[in-house]
C-alpha cells in the first residue's frame, strides 16, 4: 500500500519499506500492541488488592521473568 503526498512541484509515491530478513512472527509483531481493557482490568485489580495475594504475587512474577527470558 502506497501514501500519496503532494508537494507544491510534484506528486510522489512512497512505498512501503521491503521486509526485513530477521523480522518477528506475525504472532511476535502484535505483542507491542496494547489492549487498553486488559490495562483497565489490570488497573482495577490492583485498586482492589487483587494483587496483594502471595500465590497471585508468585504467578505474576514468574510470568515477568518469561516475558524477561524471551
Amino acid at each position: 500500500m502506497s501514501t500519496r503526498t503532494t508537494t507544491p512541484r510534484r506528486t510522489t509515491t512512497r512505498a512501503r519499506k521491503p521486509a526485513a530478513h530477521g523480522r518477528p512472527s506475525r504472532r511476535d509483531a502484535g505483542a507491542g500492541i496494547v489492549d487498553l481493557t486488559r490495562v483497565v482490568e489490570a488497573r482495577r485489580r490492583i485498586a482492589s488488592g487483587w494483587y496483594d495475594r502471595s500465590d497471585v504475587r508468585q504467578s505474576l512474577v514468574e510470568a515477568v521473568l518469561e516475558e524477561m527470558r524471551r
